[in-house]
């Protein structure tokens, strides 16, 4: 359960700083805002999956995880120069479409029309 902790807490601190690092040094702002929404990291923490979410409507889904992938490498090395880790996992970007498809869904449940007799109080 130790081993399950760590790369919890190991995902935290390497979204919490990759954040950091993206809204404030990554070059252009094509990407408009951007949200980390999670971080899975490997057992052995040699590799980190970031799943992110563009919350710009201008912003494309094969636009943001292609770029970032890009500087993948950059974007590490700027994580190893804030974090104190012996190694710093290698980072993979992917597109999490989880807030469209729940904005979505909530556009659906809300169109839905109650049937005749029923109240929409109590």
């Amino acid at each position: 359960m130790q081993g399950v902790d760590r790369t919890r807490r190991v995902g935290q601190l390497i979204r919490r700083e990759l954040a950091s690092i993206i809204a404030r040094e990554l070059p252009g702002s094509a990407l408009g805002i951007l949200s980390l929404t999670a971080v899975s990291v490997s057992k052995d923490l040699r590799f980190a999956r970031v799943f992110v979410t563009a919350l710009s409507p201008k912003v494309t889904e094969a636009g943001v995880a292609p770029y970032l992938n890009e500087h993948a490498g950059a974007l590490r090395w700027q994580l190893g120069q804030r974090v104190k880790l012996r190694r710093v996992p290698e980072i993979v970007f992917e597109y999490d479409g989880s807030i469209e498809r729940g904005t979505r869904l909530s556009r659906l449940i809300d169109g839905l029309e109650t049937p005749d007799g029923e109240n929409d109080g109590p």
